[in-house]
């Protein structure tokens, strides 16, 4: 009776431990820095936020000091592996980047006081 649940548990953990490897894995910035969507169609609306995913844990960090190329973010939460996610006008940052690619760069402190940056590149297109 106790195996099934066993298995499930196990399993559960493997799952984990994937989904905590994989966070920020599409880049290479050692602080995880991946921003979505990585293609900014200039001329199309795309959800009104450009979201910023790190390896970096929210519990760690001054949400007040993110900035994304000097746009401050408009919001900060934790993703399902308590790693930062931080959002930023999707206008703004367009208004900054042009075609064909961007380097969009996270800045902003620790809870004490020690600064990090991290930076990943965009496809930046018309349509």
């Amino acid at each position: 009776m106790y195996k099934p649940i066993a298995l499930v548990c196990a399993v559960c953990l493997v799952l984990a431990v994937g989904i905590a490897a994989f966070c920020g894995a599409r880049t290479d910035d050692p602080l995880g820095i991946a921003v979505s969507p990585q293609t900014l169609i200039l001329n199309s609306s795309q959800g009104g936020f450009v979201s910023v995913h790190t390896d970096i844990k929210l519990s760690a960090v001054d949400t007040t000091s993110l900035e994304l190329n000097g746009i401050p973010a408009k919001g900060a939460g934790a993703d399902a592996t308590g790693c930062l996610v931080a959002s930023f006008d999707e206008a703004a940052v367009k208004a900054i980047v042009s075609p064909p690619q961007a380097t969009l760069t996270l800045t902003g402190l620790y809870k004490d006081g020690t600064a990090f940056s991290g930076s990943d590149e965009v496809r930046v297109t018309l349509r």
